[in-house]
């Protein structure tokens, strides 16, 4: 299945083990006095990781809103707008209430987290609505064009509660600020990868907007100095090159395929026309690079369990 790989399913639970040594997610070495500190896994990493994932559906959605109106892949574009609007759902529920298969534990117990939590339900409601409409129906334009127009505003909605969430728990013992930064990043490159598949939908199914133009210009430029870093390292930033042959082995797959999408987003950020094929095909490998760039988050929430 070309939507969720099996890397991720094993990962979510946390069952997926790194070669890392003998240190688990419960312990950490203590260099100074040569004993081992326990530190118990509450799922601060999954739960990171959780918010990147629902901030992706904010592009993802709209995305194959896009596509399945004008109807370019609509059997990916089916299968991302039904599973995303139903995972829309599963993610808030897993920050609120907790949930094993995410590997969150524990519900939320404060406050203030749990009133955004619950805001950005609200936010989320008509878009899911307007997303099961245009299941239905998917000639409706009208449905299509709102749940499309709703991407920034929602992105910058998750954003909000996502640095609530990385000020509540960044902070915890159980995971290394580098390791929060990893999680950070390629989540980001997720919602990247489907913000630039939604704005070239837009580009090259309306007239050219150099705007939004600019907006997948520097979607493009973004993503390439995010891949470079983890993949090179950036000791400016404290971002080390990868840590495990797994890591630098998927930064590598999706560096294949970010080198086969890239021609296809410049053609359309410069207002070229792109034939029904390239359409197809650009959505087709964008989705592939999303399932590899999922991976590597999770690789990354795995990997943070093992690194104190």
């Amino acid at each position: 299945m070309r939507i969720i790989s099996f890397l991720s399913t094993v990962c979510l639970t946390g069952a997926f083990v790194l070669p890392l040594g003998t240190l688990n997610a419960e312990t950490s070495f203590d260099a100074a006095t040569g004993s081992q500190e326990i530190i118990q896994d509450t799922g601060v990493s999954n739960r990171l990781a959780v918010g990147e994932v629902l901030r992706s559906l904010t592009q993802e959605i709209p995305a194959a809103a896009c596509h399945l109106q004008n109807g370019v892949n609509v059997d990916d574009a089916t299968e991302l707008l039904t599973v995303g609007l139903d995972e829309s759902d599963e993610l808030l529920n897993a920050l609120l209430q907790g949930d094993i298969f995410w590997g969150l534990e524990f519900p939320e117990t404060r406050r203030k987290t749990i009133a955004e939590i619950e805001e950005l339900r609200a936010d989320w409601t008509p878009i899911q609505d307007a997303g099961r409409r245009l299941l239905a129906e998917p000639s409706n334009q009208q449905d299509a064009v709102f749940v499309a127009q709703a991407a920034d505003a929602l992105f910058d909605k998750s954003y909000k509660l996502l640095t609530t969430l990385d000020a509540q728990y960044s902070s915890s013992a159980e995971i290394q600020s580098r390791d929060v930064m990893f999680i950070q990043i390629s989540g980001r490159m997720t919602s990247l990868n489907q913000q630039m598949a939604l704005v070239a939908c837009q580009l090259w199914s309306g007239e050219m907007d150099a705007e939004r133009a600019e907006v997948l210009k520097r979607a493009m430029q973004d993503y390439q100095g995010s891949l470079g870093a983890l993949t090179d390292g950036l000791p400016a930033m404290g971002i080390l090159p990868p840590q495990t042959p797994g890591i630098a082995d998927k930064l590598a797959e999706i560096g294949g395929v970010w080198d086969q999408n890239r021609p296809l987003l410049a053609l359309v950020a410069a207002g070229e026309e792109i034939s029904d094929q390239q359409r197809f095909d650009l959505y087709y490998q964008l989705i592939d690079e999303r399932v590899l760039l999922l991976d590597l988050l999770y690789l990354y929430q795995d990997h943070s369990k093992v690194t104190h």
